[in-house]
């Protein structure tokens, strides 16, 4: 976006000092970060190199130069705040040296607009100087204006449209009558029927205006040398903050195309290593086939061989360039874990190097390539080398590859070369730390895929190709009967060696496909499960809450209706039912009773009077009987059957519990008597003391009941006899017998 930043790009290498390719791979990074946070980017500036100088010297500047700079200082300060808000220190090295300048680009942009225009509000002095001029110009078109519309004149003027001539206001006129109209004839048209006449009666205002636009040229280039000379005093600054800019510029340029490309940063390590995984050649873009492959301490060498258009040469130029964009700051296009290790210098021999002028045939080129690098690479080089060893007869061409294969793995270098040649895929084969790879093709149609497969060597399918393309079927079969037996053995073996491996490569892909799919499937699994069972801990909790709040809400109400306290009277079967109820409740509703962290105990014997707490009613009570899985247990004045999963020991000596709202429910119902006396009460008093009285015994069990009203008017006996047969507990409803008290008392059946 950046002049400057441009060349740089342009002029962009690999630095060779890996501590610096470090810090610079961190630079992109956190670029990157910050356009993808951020909406980071640079605005468009100018080379102030040129201007700074001119200005520190005391030249002055124009007003689109100087409005150039003060856009350029604006851009500086915009990606420096926006920059410094980054909380890491990858940036701070590019942002140190600058400093704000928002004095002198407030001064440079009030003056000068976006045109190159200085403004009025400039200088106090050009606003007045201006206000005049336009005074001054608006009275001599007036004036040249009158005279244009007089009768008198009328059939002299050419073109009743005032004109300017060197700035002053003029009318034109025919020639034949240019002596009619007084005035000074200051210019002439191409055809020469016209002449352009001052008239002298705007001679005086025209005058004024040509004054007042020297003095307007005057303040205008006062202030630019004003403004010149505050930039030159800041030129030092300025080029430091623009070369800040650039450097961002590149950055944010490395950022976005490690973004278009989907590239990662490698990962750097101080060992002389390669290692790619799933890697793009970068200029191929969505074309690319990932590629993947390592050179390590096993494998130092890396023997490519296959078919002709086949995408060998793709593959080493690929690693090549991923190590050079990495040493020049800029991330590849690559998935994670690739790693790019410490070299000092990257050695490539590919293509044809043949020169008629040079006197230098393809292979003489090739073999004085090879001079060189082997003269100069060491443990820390990575060697390129595309058709090692072609160009020549084929066996001696062989010969010195795998002499040049030697040298470099006796000095510990890394290499990737390409072949066609059989003795050089049996020595890739034989050596150690030398490994074979070739690009796989389709074994039905002999395309290429562009894959490569790591371990195998890689036919040259001459033959198969040339019938591709239509060779005459009787020449190839003569050319493969020329092949010596060992050669045609191993082209065959290669070939059932390549339809195996990619039947294998089909069948693992797809397996992969299927981990990825199975994997897909459990994550998903795995997240609906956790989801319910939050989901059902949270119902249980939630019911767990809810139910004994109702427990708790109804003891009171228990507690609190019971006006009479008599010996409690609870059945077996009714504490037994209630704690059915009650484990049912909990195990429909996947509910956890106070249990211990560690889950519930084994079941234990328990002796009479062993002091426990039942969980599910949350009271303490004493053991009467230990019948196998349940227990009889004594909770206040009732006895109830009790799971013993539902059951928590009580240390002897332990502090029992107050007794609790459920206790007084049940020390409530078993208070409640089968006989209730409302003699002498009106209705309005009787029937909340049955209604409460019905309640109590539902609960103990108590059943028939006994209601005494009297006999009196028989008004309070109807009524509640009213009541009692449209209660939904009471069945049964009548009179007593002679030996039950008669028409004075009511008998009645709890359901």
């Amino acid at each position: 976006m950046t002049e400057r930043g441009r060349v740089r790009a342009e002029a962009l290498q690999p630095s060779p000092d890996f501590d610096r390719a470090v810090l610079e791979q961190a630079k992109t990074a956190a670029v990157r970060d910050l356009v993808a946070s951020a909406d980071f980017h640079v605005l468009p500036a100018v080379e102030t190199a040129d201007l700074t100088t001119r200005a520190a010297i005391g030249t002055a500047l124009s007003a689109l130069d100087l409005r150039s700079l003060a856009e350029a200082i604006g851009a500086a300060a915009a990606a420096f705040n926006k920059t410094r808000e980054y909380a890491g220190d990858a940036l701070a090295e590019v942002t140190a040296p600058y400093r704000p300048l928002k004095e002198l680009q407030r001064a440079l942009t009030d003056a000068i607009d976006e045109r190159g225009v200085v403004l009025d509000r400039a200088s106090p002095a050009l606003g007045r100087i201006r206000k005049n001029l336009q005074n001054a110009q608006r009275e001599a078109r007036d004036r040249v204006s009158a005279l244009l519309r007089s009768p008198k004149y009328a059939r002299a003027i050419q073109d009743s449209v005032v004109k300017i001539r060197d700035g002053r206001f003029v009318v034109p006129v025919k020639t034949e009558f240019s002596g009619d109209v007084p005035g000074i004839v200051h210019d002439t048209s191409s055809s020469g029927q016209t002449v352009f006449v001052e008239p002298l009666a705007a001679l005086e205002t025209n005058n004024r205006v040509r004054t007042l636009q020297i003095d307007e040229e005057r303040e205008v280039a006062r202030i630019l040398a004003q403004l010149s000379r505050e930039a030159g005093a800041q030129s030092p600054q300025i080029e430091a903050n623009t070369e800040m800019l650039a450097e961002l510029d590149v950055l944010a340029a490395k950022a976005n195309v490690a973004q278009a490309m989907d590239a990662r940063a490698p990962d750097l390590t101080q060992e002389s290593e390669v290692s790619v995984a799933s890697g793009r050649h970068p200029l191929l873009g969505d074309r690319a086939v990932p590629q993947s492959l390592t050179l390590d301490e096993n494998t130092r060498v890396l023997v490519i061989s296959g078919p002709n258009m086949g995408g060998k040469t793709v593959a080493l130029k690929m690693v090549g360039l991923f190590v050079l964009m990495t040493y020049a700051g800029m991330q590849v296009p690559a998935a994670d874990g690739t790693r790019i290790g410490r070299f000092d210098c990257v050695f490539a021999d590919i293509g044809d190097e043949q020169s008629i002028a040079a006197n230098t045939s393809t292979f003489s080129a090739h073999l004085a390539r090879m001079r060189d690098i082997l003269a100069r690479a060491g443990p820390r080089s990575l060697v390129l080398v595309d058709e090692i060893g072609g160009g020549t007869e084929p066996g001696s061409g062989a010969a010195l590859a795998v002499a040049m294969l030697g040298r470099l793995l006796a000095v510990g270098a890394c290499g990737i070369v390409t072949t066609h040649s059989t003795e050089l895929k049996l020595f890739a084969h034989e050596a150690g730390k030398v490994t074979n790879a070739s690009v796989r093709f389709d074994p039905q149609t002999f395309a290429p895929t562009f894959h490569l497969d790591v371990g195998t060597p890689g036919q040259s399918l001459a033959f198969a190709l040339a019938r591709s393309i239509g060779i005459d079927r009787d020449l190839i079969a003569n050319a493969e009967a020329l092949l010596t037996s060992r050669d045609r053995d191993y082209e065959r073996a290669l070939s059932q060696l390549a339809g195996l491996n990619a039947n294998l490569q089909r069948e693992r892909e797809a397996l992969q496909r299927d981990r990825n799919h199975v994997g897909t499937l459990q994550e998903n699994l795995r997240s609906r499960a956790e989801t319910l069972e939050r989901e059902r801990r949270s119902f249980a909790q939630d019911a767990e809450r809810r139910l004994r709040e109702t427990l708790r809400d109804f003891a009171a109400n228990l507690a609190a209706h019971n006006a009479q306290r008599v010996a409690p009277k609870v059945t077996r079967g009714q504490a037994e039912l209630l704690a059915r109820t009650l484990d049912d409740l909990h195990r429909d509703l996947g509910m956890s009773s106070d249990e211990p962290a560690g889950g519930t105990a084994p079941p234990r014997a328990f002796a009479q009077g062993d002091p426990v707490r039942v969980l599910s009613l949350s009271q303490d009570g004493s053991v009467i009987a230990d019948n196998g899985e349940n227990v009889l247990v004594a909770v206040g004045p009732m006895k109830t059957m009790v799971s013993k999963n539902d059951l928590r020991p009580i240390a002897m000596g332990a502090k029992r519990s107050e007794p609790s709202a459920g206790q007084a429910r049940l020390e409530a119902a078993g208070r409640t008597t089968a006989e209730l006396d409302v003699r002498g009460k009106r209705y309005v008093e009787a029937e909340p003391l049955v209604d409460r009285w019905i309640d109590e015994a539902v609960l103990a069990g108590n059943t028939p009941l006994r209601l005494i009203h009297g006999k009196g008017t028989g008004m309070l006996g109807r009524g509640l006899q009213e009541y009692l047969r449209a209660h939904p507990q009471v069945t049964g409803v009548r009179y007593g017998g002679e030996d039950e008290g008669g028409g004075g008392v009511t008998i009645f059946e709890l359901r």
